[in-house]
């Protein structure tokens, strides 16, 4: 609750600056969630498992056949994230800088952003880690995605510190990922996702002509064929300083529903004649198709 105590120098003239505002990130989220709109308590969305490659016809012999059906299913439950402030009205009635007012209403705003990219950045903070898996019971980013007859990667298998090495690697385990029936997905890269740590080595990767740190004149293949046309984005809300993930252009990959937009209210209680204010709103995050990433957890520190 704010009272006139905890606004003390709001209540005295004279007071030169209130200062604690600072400009916050951008919503980085946006960067790894495409958005869709939610009516319901949740979404629910199934992965299949289409034919197969054809096969040769033995002369006089029945052709092969093959079957489909569901295989991983994904829930997205919608969550209500909330935040809110009570004020008396002696504070409101003595704060000689009525103006101050208006920006708490808003930090409402600014706290729910900050934590939409907490709560985005999460997925990729956890997507090594077997206690959050996806549909498929693997973490997001696993070398043991399971599909019909097989397993397929979309994590390096050794800890690789982010490199034009590196990169190519994940660029190779990207294509070579499975659809449910075996298939090629053909997937491509489209954006590499960061830590601060790793902004200006990323820089250097993708923006030299060739190879860094190399002297025999070798061309950066990264740069020259345009491997990962979107580039890199920083995101400050990642906190494994060394991990990085590369998204590509797999349909239904990371996804951001929508279930009610912000909304904040203020009212006055009538017991109290206390002030309130409050802003919410409620959404889900996740992942359906793990296709849509390829990750490394960079170097493990000794």
């Amino acid at each position: 609750m704010i009272n006139t105590p905890a606004i003390a120098q709001l209540l005295r003239p004279g007071l030169r600056a209130i200062t604690g505002q600072y400009p916050t990130y951008p919503d980085e989220w946006t960067e790894i969630f495409k958005t869709y709109t939610s009516d319901k308590y949740q979404e629910i969305e199934v992965e299949m498992k289409y034919l197969g490659l054809a096969g040769i016809k033995p002369e006089g012999q029945p052709g092969i056949t093959d079957s489909m059906g569901q295989r991983i299913v994904t829930s997205y439950v919608h969550k209500r994230v909330q935040i809110g402030f009570t004020i008396t009205k002696e504070a409101m009635e003595d704060d000689l800088y009525k103006t101050h007012f208006p920006m708490q209403a808003v930090s409402l705003r600014k706290s729910l952003s900050t934590t939409k990219n907490v709560l985005g950045a999460n997925i990729l903070n956890n997507a090594f880690n077997a206690n959050y898996p996806t549909g498929d019971g693997q973490p997001i980013c696993s070398a043991s995605h399971p599909v019909d007859g097989g397993v397929f990667a979309n994590s390096l298998a050794v800890p690789t510190a982010l490199s034009v090495a590196a990169l190519q690697q994940m660029i190779i385990l990207m294509q070579k990922m499975p659809m449910q029936s075996g298939i090629l997905a053909q997937t491509k890269a489209q954006k590499l996702i960061i830590p601060p740590e790793l902004q200006f080595n990323a820089s250097v990767i993708l923006n030299s002509t060739y190879v860094p740190l190399n002297g025999n004149n070798a061309i950066n293949p990264i740069n020259y064929e345009n491997y990962i046309p979107k580039g890199y984005k920083v995101n400050n809300f990642l906190t494994n300083p060394t991990a990085y993930f590369l998204l590509t252009d797999a349909p239904d990959g990371f996804k951001h529903y929508q279930r009610t937009p912000i909304e904040s209210d203020t009212y006055v209680d009538y017991q109290t004649d206390n002030i309130m204010a409050k802003a919410g709103e409620r959404y889900s995050m996740g992942i359906t198709n793990v296709r849509a990433v390829v990750g490394s957890l960079g170097t493990v520190a000794a």
